[in-house]
């Protein structure tokens, strides 16, 4: 029995260890597709060598203390991991998002991943002296294939949400001590046993294992199913910040109501068309919602945001709290459409994960022809769309995507860094009538200054010959996104 758990808890710590790394490289190598792939492929490199290492050491040494003493020379590997790992990925986190995460992933966990994997190979090999072959290795795959769902939950629903990157690196290397040790006592004879229990006392050294330490203008921190969320002080600025200490997805400037940036933009749908209600897909801070508010401070609001901690961010550092003009939903954005009824005359979209990634199920025709059924006849979408290169292919897919739902697209160059706020109308709309609007605003209004500008820099992009459509089947943004930021 005690083989079989040992087997079941390696499965348990190897996929634990999993899932933490991937959210442990977030802020150091981003949030995509392509980090978890590095991670993945050297993790299963690892458990392949691991299985076949397994083996041959189990046919040479006879005893389960030599299993145990293995184990227990990977949980060392692990405490020392725990003390330099932030060190080492700030070391590596210039090295991109394949490089980064392979040399990461070798370093930090293909060590303690190859010793686990020999966990099984070795409790058959014990166990076959008592059993049949082909029931004893079903039984240990069995338990280790348990232990690692396990693992995957454990870590997933409880320890990262919970309790964080850092404090569950250490419950697992405590764990796989204890589960050493405990197989050393029982493996040892009477008088052997204090000297292997003694074993633990090393690992006492976890109780002052340093935090994880971020920038020194950091002022709140919080990790959630989805994000590392960070909040960080900028002269007056509040600045929110997801994963990446270059993935900023709000600033407030407490000085002023507008930051220079592409949220001072979503101020202007108001003045496009007559807004009543308004609909906010990825609410971040609330950068959209303070600007919207400046020139339809009566307008009804349903703001989205799938992360609660950024929720929590929004509510105590930026002033977005609910009232009776502003519900929050804590959901993610396209489950959460298909189950609306209702119109809205403005549908702010700002989706971004950590990253310049967007999830591309929100980026496809589907799902604009989902918001556009949720749109009044003369409702309008902004988008904020990031492309800063100079083909601007993801900005042309996107423009090309939504001329399949709505009938007139324009893009508005929108403050710093390559973003662009894409409009598009449930109506068709001509150049001139945009322009017009925006320079007609009244003197008196707030937002007169950035439409008189945005009227000169608005414009309506001509049909790019192949650009590519997004759809569910096929919507190759991530791929796009990552050559993009090659450049």
């Amino acid at each position: 029995m005690m083989w079989l758990l040992t087997s079941a808890i390696s499965g348990a710590v190897v996929m634990a260890l999993e899932v933490a790394a991937f959210r442990l490289y977030a802020p150091f190598f981003g949030y995509s597709v392509y980090v978890w792939g590095s991670l993945i492929s050297v993790v299963m490199l690892a458990l392949a060598f691991g299985y076949s290492l397994g083996g041959r050491f189990a046919d040479r040494c006879t005893g389960s203390s030599y299993l145990y003493t293995a184990i227990l020379a990977s949980a060392f590997y692990q405490l020392l991991m725990v003390f330099i790992v932030q060190p080492l990925l700030s070391a590596l986190s210039g090295w991109g998002d394949f490089a980064g995460p392979v040399a990461a992933t070798l370093v930090i966990f293909a060590p303690t991943m190859t010793v686990l994997a020999g966990v099984s190979p070795f409790v058959i090999r014990l166990l076959t002296r008592v059993g049949r072959l082909g029931s004893t290795a079903g039984a240990v795959y069995s338990a280790s294939t348990a232990g690692s769902t396990i693992g995957v939950l454990g870590a997933s629903f409880f320890l990262l949400p919970g309790l964080g990157t850092r404090v569950t690196l250490e419950i697992i290397c405590a764990v796989t001590a204890l589960v050493a040790v405990a197989g050393l006592a029982a493996s040892s004879d009477v008088a052997r046993r204090p000297t292997a229990l003694a074993a633990l006392v090393p690992f006492a050294a976890l109780l002052a294992a340093p935090k994880f330490l971020w920038s020194a203008n950091t002022i709140w921190t919080a990790e959630s199913a989805y994000n590392l969320v960070r909040v960080a002080r900028q002269g007056k600025r509040l600045v929110l910040l997801l994963n990446s200490a270059n993935s900023v997805h709000t600033i407030r400037d407490q000085s002023s109501r507008w930051t220079g940036f592409y949220y001072d933009q979503f101020a202007l749908g108001p003045l496009l068309t007559p807004v009543r209600r308004i609909m906010v897909l990825g609410m971040g801070g609330g950068g959209s919602i303070r600007a919207a508010r400046v020139t339809a401070p009566n307008a009804d609001i349903d703001a989205v945001e799938i992360d609660a901690k950024v929720i929590d961010a929004a509510e105590h550092f930026f002033g977005i709290r609910p009232d009776s003009h502003l519900r929050i939903h804590t959901a993610d954005a396209r489950p959460w459409l298909k189950r609306q009824r209702g119109d809205y005359d403005l549908v702010q979209m700002d989706l971004y994960h950590g990253g310049p990634y967007v999830p591309f199920y929100l980026s496809t025709v589907e799902f604009f022809k989902v918001i556009r059924s949720r749109l009044t006849g003369d409702g309008l979408l902004m988008m904020n769309v990031f492309d800063p290169s100079r083909a601007q292919n993801v900005l042309a897919a996107i423009e090309a995507t939504l001329k399949q739902v709505y009938p007139t697209v324009m893009v508005l160059p929108a403050g710093f860094g390559g973003n662009k706020i894409v409009l598009a109308f449930t109506r068709p709309q001509s150049l001139a009538s945009i322009r017009d609007r925006l320079a007609a605003v009244d003197i008196g209004n707030p937002a007169k200054a950035l439409a008189a500008r945005s009227a000169t820099e608005v414009i309506e992009p001509p049909v790019r010959a192949g650009a590519i459509v997004f759809t569910d089947d096929c919507a190759p943004i991530e791929e796009m996104t990552r050559r993009m930021m090659s450049e």
